[in-house]
């Protein structure tokens, strides 16, 4: 009884989260996501990568485990102002992007229509996500105080996850 209390008790305090495949079962693409990120700022020794089907990870130990995307697709996106990186593929465990914890205004249109319109905050990373149906064509508007970026991104088997192309200038 008080092997099983511990138990559920080290459940509670998220313990069971540690870095392993273990802890990647029965988790939906959004926790997956929570725990790529949760484990690099940890320090934790994953390699954590999005691809447009699903989420993979690679453990110190050499085991590996990947979380399916489904019927959505993850776009990261760092948008800049005066440095970045090209990336085609968004690793979680390295990929770090120039304008770090700061908030920005995004607006994705399919065609005429707005799909959708908010305010999200880049991480410690320099990078914000957007979960998008997939096979579809979009354009993606950026702003970040007076300044603003606007370009075509898709969500087909074959498009970059990783988003880094989207300099911020006055408009």
């Amino acid at each position: 009884m008080k092997k099983l209390l511990a138990l559920a008790l080290g459940v509670a305090l998220g313990l069971a989260q540690t870095p392993s495949p273990e802890a990647l079962k029965g988790l939906k693409p959004e926790e997956a996501l929570a725990l790529a990120k949760r484990w690099r700022e940890e320090g934790q020794r994953v390699v954590s990568y999005v691809t447009p089907e699903a989420f993979f990870f690679e453990f110190p130990d050499g085991r590996k485990a990947q979380v399916a995307l489904k019927d959505r697709f993850l776009l990261a996106i760092a948008p800049y102002v005066s440095r970045t990186h090209p990336c085609q593929v968004h690793y979680f465990s390295s990929c770090t992007g120039e304008l770090q914890e700061e908030v920005f205004e995004v607006r994705v249109l399919e065609g005429e229509k707005e799909v959708l319109k908010t305010q999200v905050r880049s991480g410690k990373d320099g990078f914000f996500e957007l979960w998008l149906p997939r096979n579809r064509r979009y354009t993606l508007e950026i702003r970040w105080g007076n300044l603003a970026a606007t370009g075509s991104v898709t969500t087909f088997s074959q498009s970059p996850t990783c988003l880094t192309g989207f300099r911020l200038a006055s408009r």
